[in-house]
């Protein structure tokens, strides 16, 4: 008999329906995982809103790219090649490499020369079988390509959820920024993503300050309770006054993180920053052509880093939750809402700030009933 997935499909801007998709017998390379969560990342929510033409184009689509689950079916050379079996804890990485352009080589499979339509989970259509690409689902399909890593049984699963996507994104993108002992380190945007890089650059010794607007005040007490200083802008301030303030108070920025997308995120950027220092920009803007001062840019020989997500850092980021963890902090705390798959469209919303709550980060728990 036929096993069906349960999966939310996004097959237009704005809408998403559930569908059943048969799970097909898995092939001796390949394997199936049984989704425990699936993480909503702010990529999707642009995605949802029809703002990337070229990921329209490509409906019907399965989303989600943080994906930690069980083996549900694993074919006999996969099992043989990964040391997996059936139950066995993983979370799978969104992109994979080819090993054998010059980007993988150097290990940035994100920027795959092969790869130039951006092929992963939450990207590839459902049209391609066996359609169930993505983490929005009870069952997600994994190649024999795909990247999968172990998940300790004791770390649960909002933990390994925050820790392969997340906080494997804030060790990339504050290492990039240079965090470490004796530096100083803005960032600009307390989401998801910047309070994983602040919870990165603290862990790698740096002086860290968050900043925020009024609204985010739960953000930033809750990444205050990680070790970050936190900033939260005053009503009509002016970047340059704002920067002032907060020089008056840190002294010298080496590095800001811009995690915000707007352009006064980039504005204030460009005015706190020290000069010689580093601007690290990690978000999807908003809109998306934003102009940039060039001029400010030479004058203060400002760098400008954009790193592509998180390559080869997925170990590292569950090490290191595993070990906060067995020491009493749990950064699972970063999953503050929790959607059954049939309320995906009001995840979105919510981790899209259009109710009255503020999220910190949002989830899909498949096995979770309306």
């Amino acid at each position: 008999m036929t096993e069906f997935a349960r999966a939310v499909v996004f097959t237009a801007p704005e809408t998403f329906e559930i569908q059943d998709i048969p799970i097909a017998e898995v092939g001796p390379d390949d394997m199936f995982v049984a989704v425990e969560l699936g993480g909503v990342d702010g990529s999707e929510l642009h995605m949802f809103k029809g703002e990337l033409p070229w990921f329209n184009s490509r409906a019907p689509i399965v989303f989600g790219d943080e994906i930690v689950g069980r083996v549900h079916s694993i074919g006999m050379a996969a099992a043989a090649r990964r040391g997996l079996a059936v139950g066995d804890r993983v979370t799978i990485e969104a992109r994979w490499p080819c090993n054998d352009c010059r980007y993988c080589a150097s290990g940035q499979y994100y920027l795959c020369s092969r790869n130039v339509d951006g092929r992963g989970y939450g990207t590839i259509t459902a049209r391609e079988m066996p359609s169930l690409w993505g983490g929005y689902a009870t069952h997600v399909y994994v190649p024999k390509e795909a990247l999968v890593y172990a998940v300790p049984e004791d770390l649960p699963a909002k933990t390994a959820l925050v820790a392969c996507s997340t906080l494997a994104n804030g060790l990339t993108w504050s290492g990039v920024a240079g965090a470490g002992a004796g530096k100083v380190i803005a960032i600009i945007g307390p989401g998801p993503q910047g309070i994983g890089c602040a919870l990165a650059s603290v862990q790698a010794g740096a002086q860290v300050i968050v900043i925020g607007l009024a609204k985010d005040r739960e953000r930033l007490a809750f990444v205050e309770r990680y070790g970050a200083k936190t900033l939260a802008i005053a009503e009509g301030e002016s970047h340059i006054d704002l920067a002032k303030r907060i020089r008056h108070v840190f002294g010298e920025i080496d590095a800001v993180i811009e995690a915000a997308g707007y352009q006064p995120a980039k504005d204030l950027a460009l005015e706190l920053v020290r000069p010689t220092g580093t601007i690290v920009h990690v978000s999807i803007p908003t809109p998306i052509e934003q102009p940039l001062d060039w001029m400010k840019m030479l004058f203060k020989e400002i760098t400008l880093r954009c790193p592509v997500s998180h390559p080869n850092m997925v170990p590292t980021a569950i090490a290191l939750a595993h070990d906060m963890f067995k020491n009493g902090v749990d950064i699972g705390e970063f999953i503050s809402h929790v959607f059954p798959l049939e309320r995906a469209e009001d995840a979105i919303h919510a981790a899209s700030y259009r109710g009255d709550e503020v999220p910190i980060k949002v989830a899909l728990d498949p096995q979770m009933r309306v």
